[in-house]
């Protein structure tokens, strides 16, 4: 009589087994079989697994700048990854330009990679930093005491370097809904502009001239609301081409190009 009862029971849970065993067999077979399984077991992804993809692209572009030959006297455009984004030394035409932004970058970060990029004593530094600062509400009062660390270090390790502190950028809260608010920025970028004073430093208002007449980011140079497209960028090259300096050999500083171009080669008939 007692097997009786338990013999339903038995049925259904063996039917059960027996189904979720073909559903693994099929979904290990839409990820390729055997091979996947392999894969996923030959897989070591404990170092990197508890780290975003944004965290392992930071440490990779600075052990990239740890390792290349460093450059006398450059002009370094510091920054996020609005600065990271650009190739400016062909958007301006300057051989001597080199790009040390890297995406995700918080003044935190700038302050941290700074004393390496000193030691080449820049000849200039156009910094834009502070959007992801906000972005992850990092108290306000901090980023400026960020901000002026940042200042008096470059004053102190390598006075003769001229910096251009450009302002923080505006969001479209459209396209980028989790940003922080135009109004934040705004009253960042005006303690900036007081803080380039203070340490006789450049503020460039790159800000007004990316807006639409809601004061946010014009949807004409964005895609997601924070980072510019190409247009974007020759506005703002635009706006600091004639601080950058251009009286390196070789360089037509009036024309920004250089002089005696390579003529092209004349066509022959051999293909």
């Amino acid at each position: 009589m007692k097997s009786t009862q338990l013999e339903p029971k038995f049925i259904l849970s063996l039917t059960l087994n027996i189904m979720g065993l073909i559903l693994a067999v099929v979904l290990i077979a839409k990820k390729g079989g055997i091979p996947y399984i392999l894969r996923h077991f030959n897989s070591t992804p404990a170092k990197t697994s508890s780290q975003s993809w944004v965290e392992i692209y930071y440490q990779h572009r600075q052990s990239l700048f740890e390792n290349l030959t460093e450059v006398s006297s450059p002009i370094i455009f510091l920054g996020d990854s609005l600065t990271d984004s650009c190739e400016w030394n062909e958007i301006l035409n300057h051989p001597q330009i080199v790009n040390r932004g890297i995406m995700g970058d918080t003044t935190d970060g700038v302050l941290n990679r700074l004393s390496p990029i000193l030691a080449s004593q820049p000849r200039q530094i156009f910094l834009m930093i502070g959007i992801n600062d906000l972005a992850r509400k990092k108290d306000f009062s901090g980023i400026l005491v960020n901000y002026q660390q940042i200042l008096a270090t470059i004053k102190q390790q390598s006075p003769q370097t001229e910096v251009y502190v450009q302002s923080v950028l505006p969001i479209n809260p459209t396209l980028f809904e989790k940003g922080p608010s135009n109004e934040m920025i705004r009253n960042l970028n005006t303690q900036l502009k007081r803080l380039s004073e203070n340490y006789s430093y450049s503020y460039i208002d790159l800000h007004s001239q990316l807006v639409d007449e809601n004061q946010q980011l014009d949807e004409r140079y964005t895609l997601d609301g924070l980072h510019l497209n190409g247009t974007a960028y020759l506005i703002w090259k635009g706006a600091i081409a004639n601080y950058v300096q251009r009286d390196t050999e070789g360089l037509d500083e009036e024309s920004n190009r250089f002089p005696n171009p390579p003529q092209p080669l004349t066509p022959t008939n051999d293909q």
